[in-house]
């Protein structure tokens, strides 16, 4: 959720600077292409990295409810071939 408030703020925040250069000119060369891109790429990161890790939750969630008689059984099971 951060990654895309993230990605859409510096989405907008490209147009507010593309509208102020045309505007009013530039005011320093190459600094609002550099911020935007930082803040884009860290949105991007950002949305990518919640995606993995919601990822990751659902298959550790879905571990978990595995019902622990049947792992037990298994388990006896070759506690006592090996015997």
């Amino acid at each position: 959720m951060a990654g895309l408030l993230l990605s859409l703020a510096s989405i907008i925040y490209l147009i507010v600077v593309l509208v102020q250069t045309l505007a009013f000119g530039v005011d320093v060369p190459g600094y609002a292409t550099i911020v935007c891109l930082i803040l884009l790429m860290g949105g991007i990161q950002l949305l990518v990295l919640g995606i993995i890790g919601e990822y990751l939750g659902r298959a550790y969630i879905q571990g978990k409810m595995r019902p622990i008689y049947l792992v037990r059984e298994e388990y006896e099971k070759r506690g006592s071939d090996e015997s």
